[in-house]
């Protein structure tokens, strides 16, 4: 089962962590869902689009692998 966190704080500590992000857009709620897969589990947290983007940009510059779907 998926962990739901909910501090950024927490989340990009996984993230630095994770295998690979996956991202979720929900464009009809204003929100999107990322996902930090880890060996054990899989971390997900729900952003509004402008600090999720912000995010996804700190961790492509760091070369984390990213999926979108």
């Amino acid at each position: 089962m998926p962990k739901e966190v909910f501090l950024v704080e927490v989340w990009r500590k996984y993230a630095e962590e994770a295998q690979e992000i996956r991202v979720k857009r929900f464009p009809e709620e204003g929100v999107v869902k990322l996902k930090a897969r880890l060996s054990g589990y899989l971390y997900t947290i729900k952003l509004p689009v402008e600090k999720a983007d912000a995010i996804l940009g700190e961790l492509k510059e760091k070369g984390k692998k990213i999926v979108e779907y």
